[in-house]
């Protein structure tokens, strides 16, 4: 091929073209062959006639050379258009004879088992490295960057076939960054390589959950992105079981509440099982309708009876079979706790305001076996409680104050009442003292108002209140006619506040009761005590049911109960100990050592990486001391996805299988034709030549007519 040929980084498909691109010279020569010059008369008589066609044969010169130079690129772009430019899309796809590094980033996320022509998209993935390794190429330094990575090993370039050798059937994992995160650390991984050619492969479903922005352009390389999602993805899954209220009691009604997700306008038949952690069913209910709404969401309420087990197992199913069947099912880990050792905090004496706390705990006063608190009394706490109650008539000491915050660090609940009058001496409370307490309460105290207030639901949302927020339970026939006046601040949130009943001015809503979350644990605060003389909240029917709730276990500690795949398993009881035993479902056995964290001291096993119970043992002991539920990530569930083009930016080339790349990358290495630029000029420059012709051809009219008036000046003067 001709030099010319590669001129402005164009091919030409019919290259001896070219050399004719020096007939593009061919109206200047002939101009310059033929022009004529016109004879000077003078006419004295004429000469502002003379003066006026000098002018007009000035602009008849630059006219001319102008249309010279409109014939003459005419002629080139002519000769340029038969030449057949074109110019390749993409550059050969890692050719030959160059150094070559590619990284391909592949999704193993859940979602990625969604089966699409009898065959899961994880495995179609699968076909397609391999594929990729075994011939595009080949003979490249490659990186494979999965949705999960390595702990403490980053990717490595490796040869191809190095790769090939050792490859192993990709398994479906937990992401725990998005996959676009993962694109981001393939670039920048390249941008640090030295190569003549680089390449990024994306395989993946590009679920919408995964990719919140576009990806980043890759300005050193070339990007593929094979993109996998059926067109319309029939599926339908659990994402979410709820038990309410959040810490069932045996013999009080709860229910269960099943989040489904499937087809916008569809119904699917959904059940409750109720197991034992050795997988036993012990209850299941008949199947209930789930209709989808607009987003393709619904929520199935079940009753739910729960046996008097420690630990018990609820699921939800989806009773037929779909497109992906890990995420028809979804379970929850309940733990019905032993009895919750109460103890309230005393000075030996038995005040009223002690008994009404005591008897709202425990009712029968230790009758019933089944109730899920054990109270007792005690100056000083034993470090064996899981609640501590009290009365504050003075402002506990420091190290109380510190124990109490431990407490509560460690996964306990502290209660709190407040009574009247305390906040007058808070001035007087030691530096040390004061951030001790601080630890606890909601917020320092402020100056009371002397006003009758009545209690208020702050937010009937809040899990406490749950089935006694509504009006009929008469919250406003609590009163308070003393109260500690204090503001939620920080994590503090308020439950029940307390407004006045004839307000005086600027006089605002107080707290009542309020919550604070220390560590695993929680710290409540009444700003009242239940002593009749300040209010009728002890006599009141909500009394006993609120404190009671107080005293059971947190969401808090709840949450740790159940987990999702790559999530740490953690624990955050057992102060005594120094070291635990976790057993995964594997029957893999490992050592905990406690540690300390902003959320108190836990034991943390961070190892989840297949789902099933993990066993929480103390050393040498085989009974059970805890347990963690891993479940698959529920997100994944939720089949929305992003087109894959709308992500990409650059020298992108988007596919959706390994033919369809085959076919893309063998259409982007032809030669593509540039011709419609070249003609749209020729077109331009033959309007414009017209325009011009015809322009001078004009001027030439008028020239012959000026010179005939002048031939005829000519013959008058002679005569």
């Amino acid at each position: 091929m001709s030099p010319l040929a590669t001129m402005f980084g164009l091919q030409f498909l019919f290259a001896a073209g070219l050399w004719a691109l020096p007939l593009a010279g061919l109206p200047i020569v002939l101009h310059l062959l033929f022009r004529q010059k016109s004879p000077v008369v003078q006419f004295s008589t004429l000469r502002f006639i003379k003066l006026s066609v000098q002018r007009t044969a000035t602009r008849r010169k630059i006219q001319q050379w102008l249309l010279l130079a409109c014939r003459a690129i005419l002629i080139a772009l002519l000769v340029w258009a038969v030449a057949q430019p074109a110019k390749n899309a993409a550059g050969e796809l890692l050719a030959s004879g160059r150094s070559q590094v590619a990284a391909i980033v592949v999704d193993t996320s859940y979602s990625m088992q969604l089966r699409d022509e009898n065959a899961t998209l994880l495995s179609k993935a699968d076909g397609i490295v391999q594929e990729l390794l075994r011939e595009k190429i080949a003979g490249a330094k490659v990186a494979i960057f999965r949705s999960q990575p390595i702990a403490d090993s980053p990717e490595q370039l490796q040869d191809a076939s190095a790769i090939l050798a050792e490859w192993a059937a990709l398994k479906p994992q937990a992401n725990p960054q998005p996959l676009v995160d993962r694109i981001a650390s393939a670039i920048a991984f390249l941008d640090q390589q030295s190569a003549d050619q680089k390449l990024l492969v994306v395989v993946s479903d590009f679920q919408a959950r995964e990719f919140g922005r576009a990806i980043g352009e890759f300005k050193d390389g070339q990007t593929i992105l094979i993109d996998l999602h059926p067109a319309e993805a029939r599926s339908a899954g659990v994402t979410k079981i709820s038990v309410e209220p959040v810490q069932p009691i045996p013999g009080i009604a709860s229910q269960a509440l099943v989040e489904v997700t499937g087809q916008a306008g569809e119904a699917r038949a959904v059940f409750l099982k109720t197991f034992s952690v050795d997988g036993t069913t012990t209850e299941q209910t008949s199947p209930m309708m789930a209709h989808f709404d607009s987003t393709g969401r619904a929520v199935v309420r079940f009753p739910l009876k729960l046996p008097a087990d420690r630990w018990v197992m609820i699921a939800g199913v989806l009773t037929a079979d779909d497109a992906m069947m890990w995420d028809n099912e979804r379970s929850q880990l309940l733990e019905i706790p032993p009895k919750q050792r109460v103890t309230i905090l005393s000075e030996g004496t038995r005040s009223p305001a002690l008994r009404f706390v005591a008897l709202a705990l425990d009712p029968e006063e230790g009758k019933r076996g089944d109730w899920p608190v054990m109270v007792h009394s005690a100056q000083r706490l034993s470090g064996q409680e899981d609640v501590a109650a009290a009365v504050l008539s003075h402002w506990p000491d420091e190290a109380q104050a510190k124990a109490l915050h431990d407490l509560a660090r460690n996964g306990g609940n502290v209660i709190l009442f407040l009574q009247p009058g305390l906040e007058n001496s808070w001035p007087g409370v030691s530096a040390g003292n004061e951030a001790a307490l601080l630890e606890l309460l909601p917020s320092a105290p402020g100056k009371a108002a002397a006003e009758l207030r009545r209690a208020a639901v702050a937010d009937a949302r809040d899990p406490l209140l749950e089935g006694i927020s509504d009006e009929k339970f008469q919250w406003g026939a609590i009163t308070v006619r003393q109260i500690v006046p204090m503001t939620a601040e920080g994590a503090a949130s308020t439950v029940l506040s307390a407004a006045a009943v004839d307000p005086l001015p600027g006089s605002t809503p107080m707290g009542l009761l309020f919550r604070k979350p220390i560590g695993a644990g929680v710290c409540y605060t009444i700003a009242t005590s239940p002593e009749s003389s300040f209010t009728n909240f002890a006599t009141h029917p909500t009394f006993l049911p609120l404190l009671v709730r107080m005293a059971l276990r947190s969401a808090n500690q709840s949450k740790q109960l159940n987990v999702e795949l790559g999530q740490p398993a953690v624990v955050s009881r057992f102060p005594e100990e120094e070291e635990l035993q976790i057993e995964t479902p594997g029957h893999e056995q490992y050592r905990v050592k406690a540690a300390e964290t902003p959320d108190g001291r836990q034991f943390i096993f961070s190892q989840t990486s297949e789902p099933g119970i993990y066993t929480w043992r103390r050393i040498n002991n085989p009974e059970p001391v805890a347990l963690t539920n891993v479940q698959l990530p529920a997100g994944e569930s939720d089949l929305t996805y992003r087109p894959a083009a709308a992500l990409a930016s650059g020298d992108t080339v988007v596919a959706t299988g390994i033919t369809d790349l085959r076919m893309k990358l063998e259409k982007s290495n032809q030669p593509e034709p540039r011709w419609s630029g070249p003609i749209a000029i020729v077109l331009l420059l033959l309007c414009l030549e017209t325009l011009m012709g015809s322009g001078t051809f004009s001027q030439s009219r008028r020239s012959a007519v000026v010179s005939t008036v002048l031939g005829k000046e000519r013959v008058g003067a002679k005569r």
